[in-house]
């Protein structure tokens, strides 16, 4: 996924992407599940009980689903995970909006609290004022629309198509997933491929789905190739040094704190003065070398 492009990644950036990748892996978990009880399925009695079929961990009588039903529900199964998996996506989309926007802005001179060691960054009421269009909302169309101005990108077919994603998103989140009127007047023009009808279970297709987290990777690079820069790696750091001092974390001897931010935040190497700075500010210590 994502735009061929190669930039040092901000730690948001990565942290959206590792949660896509355990995203992709329980779907293809699901899928894998859905295959073997289709495959152990096929052939059997279709009117023997499907959990006595299969040697399950449960008794039978907690899910005492006819072989000929199970196979008739694979597919709807699947369809409806693709929908809650959406769902869980977009929440991922919507917290590296956040991220990402709180540390440019900081970077821009916008910090209230820079002599802080115990809080997370906060912003001057400028800052607050410059970034409250995503900052405080949380509706992803929205977020995207004012990103475009913010940080001066065209996302093009990515924000249309995210305008139809969102959509299916808040029928799943907010309507049980049943396609009410109003969520077929919603996407009139923009039909999903399952075609639901009124109060129908809305469903996705897997290129559905697919596309939804291209289209939603495509942003989140095209911000974070343009908006991430040394200042940013700088407050990424200290807000996790701020977060392991207020959790009494920080390793109690300094020189084995740049391997812990290498080894479990993946930070990269920063300039000496500032790991001085750092180390001073959290440790006490003035440092020559």
């Amino acid at each position: 996924m994502g735009i061929n492009t190669v930039w040092e990644s901000t730690l948001a950036f990565r942290d959206f992407r590792d949660k896509t990748q355990e995203l992709s892996r329980v779907y293809w978990t699901q899928q894998m599940s859905a295959d073997s009880l289709m495959s152990q399925l096929n052939g059997k009695n279709p009117d023997d009980i499907s959990a006595q079929v299969i040697p399950c961990s449960f008794n039978y009588t907690m899910h005492s689903q006819k072989v000929k039903d199970t196979l008739l529900w694979l597919p709807t199964y699947m369809d409806r995970n693709r929908l809650h998996l959406l769902v869980l996506y977009t929440s991922f989309l919507e917290t590296y909006l956040k991220q990402i926007t709180l540390y440019h802005t900081a970077s821009n001179g916008y910090t209230s609290n820079i002599n802080d060691i115990a809080n997370p960054i906060k912003l001057t009421s400028v800052g607050e004022a410059l970034a409250a269009p995503i900052l405080r909302t949380s509706t992803v169309p929205d977020m995207i629309k004012y990103a475009s101005e913010y940080y001066g990108i065209d996302f093009g077919q990515q924000a249309k198509e995210w305008v139809k994603i969102y959509k299916v998103r808040c029928a799943a989140a907010h309507n049980g997933g049943i396609a009410t009127p109003n969520f077929l007047k919603a996407i009139s023009g923009q039909p999903l491929a399952l075609r639901p009808k009124v109060y129908d279970n809305i469903g996705l297709t897997w290129d559905e789905l697919r596309t939804a987290m291209k289209y939603g990777d495509d942003i989140a690079a095209m911000i974070d190739s343009k908006a991430s820069n040394y200042d940013i790696k700088i407050l990424e750091t200290e807000e996790v040094l701020r977060e392991l001092k207020s959790k009494n974390l920080l390793p109690s001897n300094h020189t084995k704190l740049w391997e812990l931010l290498q080894d479990d935040y993946r930070l990269s190497a920063i300039k000496k003065k500032d790991r001085h700075n750092f180390i001073y500010k959290f440790y006490g210590k003035m440092l020559n070398n």
